[in-house]
């Protein structure tokens, strides 16, 4: 419902409810769709026939225009909902029932619906995911290269594993790619230059490279962030830059399920941005973007698109999903930190986290407590420039102590001391805890 608000309404709504917008699309939805069948009702003046009649191709509409691909999902929620905004008013029971019954009819009515769409998207879910490609063997995989001793039991492992790292998209149900129909298509401005097979891809030679990825929807306290050994190719493998019109100036990524974005030409064919097809060792799993997804480490992970299906070259600036949400067109990481354990030695506090700042790096952290004066952390040197700087710090502190971490980026940049709203251009802010010891 959000992709289908125009932007002049969404921007105004995203500002106003900040991490409140996403479940304020869901209820709103619907409750929208609810308005549409009260407006049915109206139409079809008390005769049930008529507002179910209305309420179909209401239905059928509003299921095509918000793009709902299940027609068993769209039964279970609009089935309930039609009966109800078709039989409800005319068989309520008389005014003298219990209250208490007419509250559990109405009640029952309309959740059964919303039950039922939930139900049907995790069933769906759980199947797909049983049908899907498993990962296979790609690479030699070698989950941790450095000092092993480095911050034992205070801070995450250098690298995450598959399970641990975490699994966003915008889908309730996300998409199964079925190999024997899947290509990648190569588009100018729409018009088809090549196809490529999976098996295509494979056969060429890959680069094997440490990425962290951060989603954009990090609360400053969540830890949405996840470190991986990426196997991929790139651009330039696909397609001679020097064939395309000077007219050119972005790369549109767009995923078999409609999520979308664009990097400039200099950044798509540049030497950071890889196109993905094995993670620790194996094929990328359904999750994380199987068969092919992009990765782009200066930018928040919604602009690193999972399940590719096209890559097409545009002669205009492209709007995606995020972009035409409102969001900044240039979602470029923001200097963060978390804090991962605390361990007390007497009145001293141990702790350790990480810190990340995209491509920029991290070239120290700070710490303090209750506001006091900053000591310097111990960093370790992080596997590659695209991934987190992991850190140590021992500082005094009381119990119950207000921690805070603060990191510099190699520019001289430090993080924010102070909370800025996460819209437009991502969360950025303090990282600080209460050490519970």
């Amino acid at each position: 419902m959000m992709a289908r608000t125009p932007s002049r309404f969404a921007v105004v709504i995203l500002i106003t409810l900040g991490a409140w917008a996403k479940p304020w699309a869901a209820t709103g939805a619907l409750a929208a769709l609810g308005f549409c069948l009260f407006l049915c009702r109206l139409l079809g003046f008390a005769r049930p026939l008529a507002v179910i009649a209305a309420g179909v191709v209401v239905a059928c509409f509003l299921d095509y225009s918000i793009g709902y691909p299940s027609v068993a999902g769209g039964l279970l929620f609009w089935a309930p909902a039609i009966a109800f905004i078709a039989f409800v008013p005319a068989k309520m029971p008389k005014p003298d029932a219990p209250p208490e019954r007419r509250k559990f009819l109405v009640e029952a009515l309309m959740s059964t619906g919303v039950v039922g769409v939930a139900a049907e998207s995790y069933l769906r879910e759980s199947m797909l995911e049983k049908r899907a490609v498993q990962p296979v063997e790609l690479f030699p995989f070698q989950p941790a290269l450095g000092d092993r001793n480095f911050g034992v039991g205070l801070v995450r492992n250098e690298v995450s594993t598959v399970p641990q790292f975490y699994g966003m998209s915008k889908n309730t149900v996300d998409p199964l790619i079925d190999l024997n129909t899947w290509r990648l298509k190569i588009t100018l401005d729409g018009k088809p230059l090549r196809s490529l097979r999976f098996g295509e891809l494979l056969s060429l030679s890959r680069e094997y490279r440490y990425i962290t990825l951060r989603c954009i929807s990090n609360t400053l306290k969540s830890d949405l962030m996840g470190t991986a050994q990426w196997a991929g190719v790139h651009l330039s493998q696909l397609i001679d830059r020097r064939t395309l019109p000077d007219s050119i100036i972005e790369a549109a990524f767009i995923g078999v399920e409609g999520h979308d974005d664009s990097l400039k030409l200099d950044y798509a064919f540049g030497p950071d941005s890889l196109l993905a097809i094995g993670m620790n060792g194996k094929t990328l799993s359904r999750t994380h973007g199987f068969p092919v997804r992009l990765l782009a480490p200066s930018y928040y992970g919604c602009r690193n698109v999972k399940w590719l299906g096209e890559i097409r070259f545009v002669s205009k600036p492209y709007y995606g999903t995020w972009q035409r949400l409102g969001y900044t067109k240039e979602p470029l990481i923001h200097i963060c930190s978390h804090i991962d354990h605390f361990r007390r030695n007497g009145p001293l506090l141990q702790f350790g986290g990480v810190s990340f700042a995209g491509t920029r790096g991290i070239q120290a952290v700070r710490v303090r407590a209750n506001k006091g004066p900053w000591a310097q952390a111990t960093l370790e040197r992080p596997l590659s420039p695209y991934t987190w700087t992991r850190w140590v710090a021992q500082i005094p502190a009381a119990p119950e102590s207000v921690i805070e971490a603060n990191a510099q980026d190699k520019t001289g940049a430090w993080q924010e001391l102070s909370p800025e709203n996460p819209f437009p251009n991502g969360p950025a802010g303090p990282t600080i805890v209460i050490a519970h010891t």
